[in-house]
């Protein structure tokens, strides 16, 4: 089980209450995803796990298809678990999750998280340099607790979510990198 600081929760809520509207999260995911296929074109990984946006993430599935050539893998849950499974990069075939997200088909080829090289992280907010706040439920946390030593964590957000500090607790492992609409940020470059 894990501890978490009390004042999460209560930063989650806001956070909810002030996501961009509709207009701004297509426009800031337009950008994102320009950004992300730019640097990622530069980047060694072959094997990279995406996830499928629920409102206030921004959208990442037509990344697949700009990048045909990698390996693209997707969440899927199962109990208090979170596996990688390969998908096709022009249509991903999924069906609703136990949280009504969008996750890949049972019969989709599962990736042992050792072999995904970057990670694509969703988030509720990031700090420049390299915080993230989940959801709560620790999925995230978890997974990249036992992903390779030398995996990229990649942070995903609208502006809206970069914040200046974040409450932290020792479970969570920072991004090396986040990713907003104004571009790439090196969060090895920031002061924790």
């Amino acid at each position: 089980m894990q501890v978490t600081t009390p004042a999460k929760p209560a930063l989650r809520r806001v956070l909810r209450a002030n996501r961009p509207d509709l207009g701004s999260q297509m426009e800031q995911s337009t950008a994102i995803r320009s950004h992300l296929a730019r640097w990622l074109a530069d980047q060694p990984a072959k094997t990279i796990a995406a996830f499928v946006a629920i409102p206030g993430e921004p959208l990442l599935l037509p990344l697949l298809a700009e990048l045909p050539d990698r390996r693209w893998v997707l969440p899927r849950i199962t109990g208090e678990t979170m596996t990688f499974h390969q998908v096709e990069t022009s249509l991903p075939r999924l069906h609703p999750g136990p949280f009504g997200i969008p996750e890949p088909m049972p019969d989709s080829p599962v990736v042992p998280i050792e072999e995904i090289e970057l990670f694509l992280c969703p988030g509720m907010a990031f700090t420049q340099s390299g915080k993230r706040l989940g959801r709560g439920k620790g999925y995230y946390d978890r997974a990249l607790a036992v992903s390779h030593s030398e995996s990229l964590r990649v942070g995903v957000c609208f502006r809206e979510q970069v914040l200046p500090e974040l409450p932290t607790d020792s479970h969570d492992l920072p991004m090396h990198f986040l990713t907003t609409p104004g571009g790439m940020i090196d969060c090895s470059e920031r002061p924790a």
